[in-house]
């Protein structure tokens, strides 16, 4: 394995290099012109293709965040490597802050310039539409047939474990949360079927602290742009805030300071899409799977940490339930003013 990294960092024109493994798919190679990151990407052609377009495009219209592809003659392109593709990236190390705002608080606003920057509006039909609504029932009825399952298959324990147990008792959440994210949801259609029309900009596509950098300047940047491309600023927020809600998951999260430098950097936004916020953040989907794949591998952990994994799971999800009531006052109390 040594040996095809040497070789393929000679043909990359960093013979010499030091370098090491970082993780499982990141090599961190030093230069003479300074750090860079080697990045392992299994996708296919057409979806490599999607990626550099994304990121030309991100370029070209002043995108903040991101470390750009290169190599060592200044090309922003993608190596091929047996058996998957590679990219090359200038290295940021991340820098302990010494003063606020915070690391969230900073990716937050990176992810709002953006939105910003990129925002726009295509038009629908009413029968693409409904065939979006279609689908996205499909799913949820799908969810809910899991969780019957799931809790049928406990029920059936003569004595239920500690996980059963906790699972059980969260049913009637579960139920709540699939009618809160239906009734998010019907609020965004409603506004996307009166205005013909849905709007859209450039997402990361998994934005979390993970794939955040704070720079020694203190400037913020995103890692990881594999799946950006169109799509509702909700899609990113909702893909943030879960993360944040799982760091923190025994921690209120300060809805005020999130939602409001958002809104301070981002896109105008309005109750239709704090309803699709909703849809998409309120899911119990990832508590199901969790539960899933206790049922098929319950000796994978032992039983004290498959429930303390579990609780910590439902208790972010409480949160991000707080999150949203406390927007939905906010704007209702708006509203009546």
């Amino acid at each position: 394995m040594n040996d095809a990294i040497e070789e393929l960092l000679i043909n990359m024109d960093l013979q010499n290099a030091h370098w090491n493994w970082v993780s499982e798919r990141v090599i961190k190679i030093e230069t003479q012109d300074g750090p860079f990151a080697l990045k392992w990407w299994e996708r296919t052609p057409q979806e490599r293709e999607h990626f550099l377009h994304h990121l030309r495009y991100a370029e070209r219209a002043g995108m903040k965040g991101i470390i750009p592809l290169t190599n060592m003659r200044g090309d922003t392109s993608m190596f091929e490597a047996d058996p998957h593709p590679i990219y090359l990236e200038p290295w940021v190390e991340e820098q302990p802050l010494m003063s606020p705002p915070s690391k969230e608080l900073r990716l937050l606003t990176i992810l709002a310039l953006n939105h910003k920057i990129s925002e726009d509006k295509e038009d629908m039909t009413e029968e693409e539409l409904s065939t979006y609504k279609n689908d996205v029932q499909h799913g949820w009825q799908q969810e809910r047939l899991l969780m019957n399952r799931l809790a049928d298959q406990f029920e059936q324990s003569r004595f239920l474990s500690p996980f059963e147990l906790t699972f059980l008792n969260g049913y009637p959440f579960y139920e709540t949360m699939f009618g809160e994210i239906k009734k998010g949801f019907q609020k965004w259609t409603r506004q996307v079927k009166d205005s013909e029309g849905y709007r859209f900009a450039f997402c990361h596509g998994r934005p979390s602290l993970e794939h955040g950098l704070i720079a020694a300047d203190g400037n913020a940047w995103f890692t990881n742009w594999e799946t950006s491309g169109p799509g509702h600023p909700a899609y990113d927020l909702a893909y943030f805030y879960q993360d944040l809600a799982q760091h923190y998951p025994f921690d209120p999260l300060g809805s005020k300071q999130l939602f409001g430098t958002y809104e301070a950097h981002g896109p105008s936004w309005g109750e239709a899409d704090t309803g699709l916020l909703k849809a998409l953040m309120l899911t119990p989907a990832p508590i199901l799977a969790f539960a899933q794949t206790y049922a098929t591998d319950p000796l994978r952990y032992a039983e004290h940490q498959w429930t303390a994994m579990l609780e910590s799971k439902l208790s972010s999800l409480r949160y991000l339930q707080q999150m949203m009531q406390w927007k939905e006052k906010q704007e209702a109390a708006m509203h009546g003013s």
